[in-house]
This record gives C-alpha cells, sequence and structure tokens, in this order.
C-alpha cells in the first residue's frame, strides 16, 4: 500500500467523526434559533393577553361613565321633581315636565347601553380568564422545553468535544502536509472532504472522471481532487 493510500485510510476514518462533528454542531445552531422561536411564541401570546385585558379595561371604563352619567341625570331629574311643587305657572310646569320626560328618555337609552356594556364586559372577563389560563400551561411547556433544549444542547456540546478528542488522535498518524490539506477541505464540504469513486463518477456530486484523473486515483502518488467539487478521491479495491 501507497503512502498516500494509507493516508487516505486514516482519513477515512477521520472523516467519519468529522461528518458527525459536522451535524451536531448543525443541531447545537438550530438549538438557539428553536429557543428564539418558542421565546417569540410565548411574548406573542403574552402580548394577546395584553391586548384582550386592555380591551376589557376600555370597556369597565366605559361602563363607568355611563353609569355616572346616568347618575346624573337621574339626580337632576330628582332635582326637578323637587322643584315642580315650587313652579307657579302652567307654562312652566310644563316645561319642567318636558325636561324630566327627555331626561327619562334618555336614561332609558343609558340603561340599555350600559346592559350592553356589561354583556360585553363580561365576555371579555371570561376571553380574559380563558386567553390566561391558557397562557400559565404556556409558560408551563416554555420552561419544560428549555430545560430539554439545555440538555440537549449540553449532550451536543459533550459529544463534539470527545468527536474532536477522537480526530485529533487519529490525525496525529497523518502526513502533516496531507493533513492540512484534509483540514482545508473538510472544513468547505460539511465534514466530508473524501468521495469513493463509483462507476468512474465522484460519488459526492456525480461528475464523471476524466480516464486521466482516474488513472492518477489509481496510481496514488498524491492526492487528487474533484475537478467540480474538490473533495480528496479514493478507490475502494
Amino acid at each position: 500500500m501507497t503512502e498516500i493510500k494509507a493516508n487516505i485510510e486514516i482519513l477515512k476514518q477521520a472523516q467519519e467523526l468529522d461528518w458527525t462533528v459536522y451535524h451536531s454542531g448543525q443541531r447545537l445552531i438550530e438549538i438557539p434559533q428553536e429557543r428564539d422561536r418558542l421565546k417569540q411564541t410565548l411574548e406573542s401570546e403574552k402580548s394577546h393577553l395584553k391586548q384582550l385585558q386592555d380591551h376589557l379595561t376600555t370597556l369597565q371604563l366605559k361602563q363607568k361613565e355611563k353609569e355616572l352619567e346616568l347618575g346624573e341625570k337621574e339626580a337632576h331629574i330628582k332635582k326637578l321633581d323637587g322643584q315642580l311643587a315650587q313652579v307657579k305657572t302652567n307654562k312652566e310646569y310644563s316645561a319642567m315636565q318636558q325636561e324630566v320626560a327627555s331626561l327619562k328618555a334618555d336614561n332609558s337609552v343609558l340603561e340599555e347601553e350600559i346592559i350592553r356594556i356589561m354583556d360585553e364586559v363580561e365576555a371579555a372577563q371570561e376571553e380574559v380568564k380563558k386567553e390566561s389560563d391558557r397562557l400559565k400551561e404556556r409558560e408551563k411547556h416554555y420552561q419544560s422545553q428549555e430545560v430539554e433544549l439545555a440538555s440537549k444542547e449540553k449532550k451536543l456540546n459533550e459529544e463534539i468535544e470527545n468527536l474532536l478528542k477522537g480526530r485529533e488522535e487519529i490525525l496525529q498518524r497523518v502526513d502533516p502536509e496531507i493533513r492540512g490539506k484534509y483540514e482545508i477541505v473538510v472544513k468547505k464540504k460539511e465534514g466530508v472532504a473524501l468521495a469513493k469513486v463509483l462507476n468512474e463518477t465522484c460519488s459526492a456530486c456525480q461528475m464523471r472522471l476524466r480516464p486521466q484523473l482516474l488513472n492518477e486515483i489509481i496510481l496514488a502518488a498524491d492526492l487528487v481532487a474533484c475537478e467540480n467539487c474538490y473533495r480528496f478521491l479514493y478507490i475502494d479495491k
């Protein structure tokens, strides 16, 4: 076995670890993204609850304003009723009675409006309670997911650390110059720097290889890279 072939055999062992390191690293990258997504979802639900609470507050204030207006009109009616006995002319008496009748009509409308608003307040209170209970459950779920993500993150970091130690031990057996070339390609090619030749094509990118390139791979006098994906090629025999 030539020196190049011997080095490639060692690199194939390293590549198995590098492939796992890369994909574990990708899963590690996804964890903060998942954490942000969960947080955004929770914040969106908190915002929705706040909108419902604000709507409820607006309705309650509106109800109080209408009740205050009704109270003022009723007090005015009571005052007018007390003044009726003191009126000296029929014209004044009739005018005051009309004013009282008008105020009572207004109050009737106000009472209906207050009843309608009270119904809206009750419905809004139920919606706020329902959403508040739902948010509590979502917060529990969020905390549970956060713990799960933290555990997953820790395990992946430990896994990657162990894999990197293993690859370092393997790569120490590789010629330094060949290792340097391998390191450059493996970083660029998502943990896969080697590609097997199958049916005269690169198994990584499916590029058909020139006969001269195939001969160079067979001779194994030096590392031979695919002219398309630049991974180092080898043939199993």
